[in-house]
């Protein structure tokens, strides 16, 4: 343990003070501060309140009513009535945003035209249009001599309710209130679990095998064992990665109480509930599983590499490992219960990412989630083992080609 402790302490500091981390760290964080005040800075640099939309109509009664109403839909609204030509004029000189000119005809019905100098949004058109709408719809019932009620169950629509009947083995935690907070939970967990896996895996490949391709290993089992050496710099690089979620988790949490963060969410019509913390906790689950899985798997990448110029092309099927877990999971973001789906979340280097996905389906029960979790913990066990074994018996090999360098190592005892 004496020997472990150094040999870790070097490996988490030398990356934890390296530039790349810092610098990488710090755009994580500037990022999440910027997303918790992007309404501050959407408000910043969106001038649209600075807009005035004009309302032109031979009848000024029309234009006055159809202002009072249009500005029920967006109280900052600056509208003004003018007439048509200066309207037009004022399009032109850029004074204005829109022109809406009203025309009612004789059978009660409204024409419009917008006038703009780029196209309007699909949005601002369905206001304009759905509030000339319910004028002509009053229009048209007083020239009917319709009462209100009456036109009120002749534009009311049907009633149509869903109510989703769950499997006998359904997940009932999971409702339909939660399902948008759950879904963005997965999303950036897929993606978190993707990127993190990819740069610290990545790394314990290069470093071990940089260490043997320079031939310092061979000072440093003089002192400690190969085993010990291993295991202190893959839990070294674990810690590291930790580090750096703790660090982007406290920003979160930080964000939240000093700028109102939940308050930004919950105007997206986003509400954290008791309901979303299951995810949220398998979330983190399938994140150091992950880590762990692709950490440890990389090591015997970088253990069966004497030369660092061979890493990139040894570390690749570990990426396509990765990048196929990836896309079977975001593809299948909102079709979780897929035979692929369900398939893949079992093979142990798909199921960090496959197995977070199905955590949305209310077809999923937690058992199914678990026997993942141990299928995962089985194969770092065994991946662990059976890098210390290759480690150990490549150490000084000089073998070109990862099957040589394989074979080596487990006649090595």
């Amino acid at each position: 343990m004496n020997k472990f402790i150094p040999t870790f302490w070097l490996t988490f500091w030398k990356k934890v003070s390296s530039k790349s981390f810092i610098i990488s760290t710090l755009i994580v964080i500037l990022a999440i501060i910027a997303l918790s005040n992007a309404d501050k800075i959407y408000d910043f640099f969106d001038k649209s309140e600075d807009d005035i939309t004009v309302i032109s109509s031979e009848d000024k009664t029309l234009s006055t009513v159809f202002k009072n109403e249009y500005q029920k839909l967006d109280k900052k609204k600056k509208l003004k009535i003018v007439d048509l030509e200066a309207g037009k004029k004022g399009i032109k000189n850029e004074k204005y945003k829109v022109l809406i000119d009203i025309k009612e005809n004789t059978d009660k019905t409204i024409e419009s035209k917008v006038y703009t100098l780029d196209s309007l949004g699909t949005d601002e058109l369905m206001q304009i249009q759905s509030t000339l709408t319910a004028f002509q719809s009053n229009n048209i019932a007083k020239s009917l001599n319709l009462a209100p009620d009456k036109l009120a169950k002749v534009l009311s629509q049907a009633k149509v309710d869903n109510e989703v009947i769950k499997p006998l083995d359904a997940n009932d935690k999971v409702s339909e209130e939660s399902k948008a907070v759950n879904t963005a939970l997965v999303y950036a967990g897929i993606f978190l679990i993707f990127f993190i896996t990819i740069n610290y895996g990545s790394q314990i490949a290069t470093e071990i095998a940089q260490e043997k391709s320079s031939r310092v290993i061979e000072m440093i089992v003089t002192s400690i064992s190969p085993i010990t050496h291993l295991m202190a710099k893959i839990i070294g690089v674990i810690a590291v990665a930790l580090v750096q979620i703790i660090i982007y988790a406290i920003t979160i949490l930080v964000c939240v109480q000093v700028f109102n963060l939940n308050k930004t969410i919950e105007s997206f019509g986003f509400k954290f509930t008791q309901e979303n913390v299951r995810v949220l906790m398998y979330a983190l689950i399938f994140l150091i599983l992950g880590l762990l899985l692709y950490i440890s798997l990389s090591a015997i990448v970088g253990s069966l590499t004497n030369r660092i110029e061979d890493i990139g092309q040894a570390i690749m099927p570990v990426t396509f490992l990765n990048m196929a877990a990836f896309y079977i999971a975001m593809f299948s973001l909102t079709t979780p219960d897929t035979m692929l789906v369900k398939i893949t979340s079992f093979i142990p280097f798909f199921t960090p990412q496959v197995m977070l996905l199905r955590t949305i389906s209310q077809k999923t029960s937690d058992v199914q989630i678990i026997i993942g979790i141990i299928i995962c913990i089985v194969t770092i066990i065994a991946l662990f083992f059976i890098a210390a074994k290759i480690y150990k018996g490549s150490v000084f090999s000089n073998d070109k080609g990862l099957i040589k360098n394989f074979k080596r190592a487990l006649q090595t005892k």
